[in-house]
């Protein structure tokens, strides 16, 4: 039976209503145009389906990856979800349509634009993420680190061990402006949960003099004559500074955001 179009798949968003749509991709022998969470706003002329999220669907898909494709595809489908790729969940759908047709193989196969487009937002998450673990500033208000980025991919399940590793034994949250969530730290447990917004003030005199001193620190650590602009920009795109306290201007009530004395490296900088 050739599988059916002009057909939208709904989901809740989350990684096993994704595979709740795979499961209920083969067992009704249709291929949607397209698979749509609350974070997209496309609207589409097409018949919409509302799929929701059933945890022994989505297990019996990913136990079928593992068996029949392999342990890294299932890994990679995880990290490919939480990419900011067009028409990621679609695309996901067809690479393992494809996978359970070749198995293992698939995973090689980077000429083929069904798995090329996947690894390459793979690797754009991976690099974003990076760049976090360098960029991200906190500032103390009450005991609490916190600190508010906006990043294009859901990077909070990869930076978490990061910051849960170096900063185990602090209370901290980031917030993810751009998908609505946050990670939040206690010492020994972290989670991320959905959260709307958070404003930080940052009213305490002592890390007002934090951030003023990291502010000198970062002017006064250039070299005038060697300045260069264009390796700055390629080594700290210009979507992170707004973010990052060195670039901001000095206040003498409260900002948005700031940084704490320990740099994201977790080391204690400019005190």
């Amino acid at each position: 039976m050739p599988d059916r179009t002009n057909l939208v798949y709904r989901y809740d968003g989350s990684f096993d209503g994704l595979l709740t749509c795979v499961f209920e991709s083969y067992a009704r022998h249709e291929l949607p145009d397209a698979i749509l969470s609350p974070d997209d706003m496309q609207t589409m002329l097409f018949e919409s389906r509302r799929v929701e999220t059933d945890y022994v669907k989505s297990a019996r898909v990913l136990r079928g990856v593992m068996s029949r494709i392999s342990p890294e595809a299932a890994d990679f489908i995880r990290m490919a979800h939480l990419s900011c790729i067009f028409e990621r969940d679609r695309r996901i759908l067809v690479f393992l349509r494809l996978g359970f047709d070749v198995g293992p193989g698939v995973m090689n196969r980077l000429a083929d634009a069904r798995v090329n487009a996947l690894v390459s937002g793979v690797r754009y998450l991976e690099r974003e993420a990076h760049h976090y673990m360098g960029f991200l500033r906190f500032t103390e208000i009450d005991g609490v680190l916190a600190s508010v980025i906006q990043p294009k991919n859901r990077v909070l399940p990869l930076i978490d061990p990061h910051f849960s590793d170096r900063f185990n034994a602090e209370r901290f949250i980031i917030h993810d402006a751009s998908h609505r969530c946050a990670l939040m730290h206690m010492p020994g447990c972290s989670r991320i949960v959905p959260l709307d917004e958070l404003h930080i003030t940052a009213s305490n005199a002592r890390e007002l003099e934090i951030q003023a001193l990291w502010r000198k620190f970062h002017q006064t650590i250039a070299i005038e004559g060697r300045l260069n602009p264009q390796l700055q920009r390629s080594n700290l795109p210009l979507r992170f500074r707004p973010e990052m306290t060195e670039f901001q201007r000095e206040k003498t009530t409260g900002k948005e955001i700031g940084c704490h004395e320990k740099s994201a490296s977790g080391r204690l900088s400019a005190v």
